[in-house]
């Protein structure tokens, strides 16, 4: 995702660029199809701002996060989506090699940019940063579904 981008331009790609219509969105949402295309333009253009009540809504109706990517950049946090593991199938040494390769690949990248800060070097080294975070997200999802599969005793 390019960071740069306000939040009002990700709002028209979120609305206008996706499989879904307009008017399939505004029927998901409950409002009208002209006030959401409107919500979707510059300010200057429609005179429209869009409600914060629909956000979350719209988000999951076209399936696109940018808004909260952005929003989560803007104020300093990472974003990372939680992924959904319903039993541990991995064997645990697997999990460790995995994670091993993702994070030494993404080291290597960090050096490659550090050493030659090229726009493609910082495209990899983000997506590879993005990759162990997404990475260390599963790997924390398996440790607590492994734990609770642990009893506790207590004496």
């Amino acid at each position: 995702m390019a960071y740069s981008k306000s939040i009002k331009t990700i709002l028209y790609e979120t609305i206008h660029r996706n499989k879904k219509s307009v008017e399939q969105i505004a029927d998901e949402l409950g409002i009208s199809s002209n006030y959401l295309y409107r919500a979707g333009l510059p300010l200057e253009e429609s005179g429209v701002k869009f409600p914060l009540d629909y956000l979350i809504p719209l988000m999951k109706s076209t399936g696109n996060y940018a808004i909260l990517e952005q929003i989560a950049n803007i104020c300093g946090f990472l974003l990372v989506k939680e992924p959904r593991v319903k039993t541990p199938r991995i064997e645990a040494i697997d999990l460790i090699n995995d994670y091993q390769d993702i994070t030494t690949t993404s080291v290597r990248k960090l050096k490659k940019f550090l050493d030659k800060p090229t726009q493609s070097n910082y495209d990899e080294v983000i997506e590879a940063l993005n990759a162990v975070m997404t990475r260390s997200a599963e790997a924390k999802k398996y440790c607590n579904k492994h734990y609770e599969g642990q009893m506790e005793l207590e004496l």
